[in-house]
């Protein structure tokens, strides 16, 4: 019985050891009731994040404000964001999908980077009003990826999105 014991004492602390976190960071959230100010430097895990926003809040309940904390934090990967979706069965997809990249509030000096599934890309683009930004295409494999977008060298938002087979494939930055 106690070699039983000692046993799940050992896996349930090598299950614990493996998917532990290291992080440190320095987070500052702010509410005047006007703006609410969001900057967490630091690391996780051996990335560098450093994220430093305002938001206009002037009508804004407690429960909205919260909700925006919690989707800046999911962006980041420091919030408690839903299940990455399963990775679609890839061997054998056909093709490659076109995937669209669209964006309402993308402004200014815009960088988004792609990576995922063995595949990677980056665009720089100086917004114009002869030639917008977004939308624009890209032909990518089916498979999960993450997207990175920064606004004036600015973080902005960074979030998971996957690409599927025989379907129209919209990414809408945020």
């Amino acid at each position: 019985m106690r070699i039983l014991l000692l046993g799940l004492l050992l896996t349930s602390f090598i299950t614990l050891a493996q998917t532990s976190v290291h992080s440190n960071l320095n987070t500052s959230i702010n509410d005047d009731d006007k703006t609410y100010s969001i900057r967490i430097d630091g690391d996780r895990n051996g990335k560098a994040i450093h994220y430093n926003r305002t938001f206009n809040v002037v009508g804004m309940s407690k429960e909205q404000k919260e909700a925006m904390k919690t989707r800046v934090l999911d962006s980041l990967g420091l919030g408690e964001a839903p299940p990455t979706p399963a990775l679609p069965n890839t061997a054998g997809a056909p093709g490659i999908m076109k995937v669209t990249f669209s964006c309402l509030t993308c402004t200014g000096k815009t960088k988004i980077t792609i990576s995922g599934n063995g595949f990677s890309a980056e665009r720089e683009i100086e917004d114009d009003k002869n030639k917008p930004a977004f939308p624009f295409d890209l032909e990518m494999p089916p498979g999960s990826y993450q997207y990175e977008y920064r606004q004036n060298d600015v973080l902005q938002m960074q979030l998971p999105f996957v690409v599927k087979t025989d379907q129209k494939n919209t990414v809408l930055v945020k």
